[in-house]
């Protein structure tokens, strides 16, 4: 785990709303062959996804999630929503990007982030960097006062 501080992070974005489920990854491949399409998915290519309600609280069909692009590049025309990142530090944790790794994350975060100053008003991101995704590994960014 490392801590990482996001300051000023813009990302474009497509939002879908509804039970958090395979919908999501269909909204994330979706995400991707609009971005190739666009010749805009590359080695620089930083992709959030992110789950902003907390489905404890949230009834399904009111559950939004997004998937969005960190904008480096304020020249490239997205033709999508635009976004602030919320700014702060956030606790870094690497993950193998399979279903079981990732559940395995998830069923241990209360263990995982014990020790931390979780800031629980900001939304869990979840962040593909080009380089991670040919490695399959994806990083779980938690928020922190």
């Amino acid at each position: 785990m490392n801590i990482e501080e996001f300051k000023d992070i813009k990302i474009a974005y497509m939002r879908r709303v509804g039970k958090y489920g395979l919908e999501n990854k269909q909204l994330m491949e979706t995400f991707k062959a609009y971005l190739k399409n666009k010749n805009l998915f590359n080695e620089e290519t930083t992709i959030l996804g992110i789950a902003l309600d907390n489905p404890m609280y949230v009834l399904e069909e009111n559950q939004r999630y997004d998937v969005g692009v960190i904008i480096s590049d304020p020249k490239n025309k997205y033709d999508l929503s635009i976004r602030n990142i919320d700014d702060g530090r956030y606790a870094i944790f690497e993950v193998s990007h399979t279903e079981e790794s990732v559940a395995t994350f998830w069923n241990n975060i209360q263990l995982l982030t014990a020790d931390l100053p979780v800031d629980t008003t900001k939304p869990i991101i979840e962040r593909y960097t080009f380089s991670k995704i040919s490695l399959h590994l994806c990083e779980f960014c938690i928020p922190l006062k």
